[in-house]
């Protein structure tokens, strides 16, 4: 006769299915080339810059200076009227800087993109370090898709300035690849109408990696065993 127990007196599954799992989520790899300003030293100065007008400053810069080179910083900046013009992003003593004034009641934006090297589909990460600072303004986080000749927004954060050893220096958000070559953007803005710099010690990018584990519970004895579920209309062993 078929044998249709399912547990032994042990507590052994004798039949297949009935272990529970728990769902167990990490963010890991990077995405991200020359994320550590300390490690790109004083080489942002020399990248890329790009001075604009336009309406819509970010994606302007995304669309007329293309970050056609995988994992290369790219900068950006207003150069004048509707805006004020400032300073693009720099790198020095380990921080990316962005600048920022509000002159005449203009704003300013200082930015920095990069094309990235992602899977289509897969979720990923980002996550800000920012570094004490005094001087006050908000530096944003987003991530963009291309979308024919312009760029979609699939992602957005802020660090808020000023930041203290009291304050919290470190913004997340994550965001679903929608190609494999999705832009992520840094810019900074402020309502001070003197100049203001503020640092940026680490930008990181990890996909999202799901896990099964067996779910375990302590019995009276405490001895560790599996929990697993019963099958409705099947029979448990009293041998």
């Amino acid at each position: 006769m078929t044998d249709r127990k399912e547990i032994s007196s042990r507590g052994i599954a004798q039949q297949s299915g009935l272990d529970v799992f728990s769902s167990i989520t990490t963010y890991n790899g990077e995405y991200m080339n020359w994320g550590n300003a300390f490690d790109y030293g004083t080489q942002l100065g020399s990248d890329t810059e790009y001075a604009t007008t336009a309406a819509d400053p970010h994606t302007d810069a995304l669309i007329n200076s293309p970050a056609s080179t995988i994992g290369r910083w790219y900068r950006y900046r207003t150069s004048g009227a509707p805006y004020t013009n400032i300073v693009a992003p720099l790198s020095a003593s380990g921080a990316f800087v962005f600048f920022g004034q509000k002159t005449g009641g203009l704003p300013s934006y200082s930015g920095m993109y990069q094309k990235l090297s992602l899977i289509s589909g897969n979720e990923y990460q980002v996550e800000i370090q920012g570094a004490i600072g005094a001087d006050a303004g908000t530096l944003y986080i987003k991530t963009y898709r291309p979308n024919g000749d312009s760029f979609t927004e699939t992602s957005s954060a802020s660090i808020t300035y000023p930041l203290s050893n009291t304050s919290t220096a470190l913004a997340t958000s994550t965001f679903t690849a929608e190609t494999a070559n999705d832009i992520i953007q840094l810019y900074f803005t402020t309502e001070s109408t003197s100049s203001v710099a503020v640092p940026v010690s680490s930008i990181s990018i990890k996909e999202k990696q799901e896990y099964l584990v067996p779910v375990y519970a302590t019995d009276k004895w405490g001895n560790d065993h599996k929990v697993l579920r019963r099958n409705s209309g099947n029979i448990i062993s009293d041998d």
